[in-house]
């Protein structure tokens, strides 16, 4: 037996052999594979039974009812259920209403808040030295809405975020707080939506101050899980 007919040992089992005479089984395999072509109609060559079913589709719905928006001359209509930017709320002495806790920057899934809290001699001890929303991050999810035990950060009607620069998109302290009154009608939706305050229970809100949680929702006074 010569050298070129030994079968060189290796560390794994080769390609499978091929039988003499079965095709293979990928048609890169081939070196010339036939390409099976199906013969076209008369229709199909002269293209004017598809020309004329196109212009047929096109002269029927010229007549209709538009149903998309001209925008921007035509402006979308807003409502409390919309979710635009985020937004904080401003007390009445120009003072934003969040104390600094953390939720909305540890839930917000792109994180795209940043909170750098700080002290201070309000009531509330604690009160957001910098608050910043990178508004190219931001997905407007509502988590941050949603988790907030102040109604501090609500979505806004905004929609509409435009800028030159990057730096345009980061909103700070001065660009995120709205007064309270521009945002009544959400913060009357969340609480609405998320059953924060319930009227019929013993211990009712008072007004402007912290609303309860809201498992205690319909039931006469809190129960304690713990």
């Amino acid at each position: 037996m010569s050298p070129h007919d030994a079968t060189p040992a290796g560390p794994g089992p080769g390609p499978a052999p091929v039988a003499a005479g079965a095709a293979p089984r990928f048609a890169a395999a081939v070196a010339n594979p036939k390409v099976l072509r199906r013969e076209l109609t008369l229709n199909e060559r002269l293209f004017v039974g598809p020309f004329v079913k196109a212009l047929w589709y096109t002269f029927t719905r010229m007549f209709r009812k538009d149903i998309t928006r001209r925008y921007p001359e035509q402006k979308m209509e807003v409502k409390p259920t919309l979710h635009g930017v985020p937004v904080l709320v401003m007390k009445e002495d120009g003072a934003p209403r969040c104390v600094a806790c953390g939720l909305c920057e540890f839930v917000c899934p792109p994180r795209a808040i940043d909170i750098q809290p700080g002290e201070t001699d309000r009531p509330i001890e604690r009160e957001p030295k910098t608050f910043v929303i990178d508004m190219l991050r931001c997905i407007e999810c509502s988590y941050c809405e949603e988790v907030c035990p102040e109604e501090a950060i609500v979505m806004s009607t905004e929609y509409e975020v435009v800028g030159r620069r990057r730096e345009d998109f980061v909103w700070d302290l001065k660009k995120l707080l709205k007064p309270a009154q521009e945002l009544a009608a959400r913060i009357a939706w969340v609480r609405k939506t998320y059953k924060r305050w319930d009227a019929a229970a013993e211990i009712a809100p008072p007004p402007g101050g912290v609303f309860r949680d809201p498992r205690w929702a319909g039931r006469e006074r809190p129960v304690d899980s713990h």
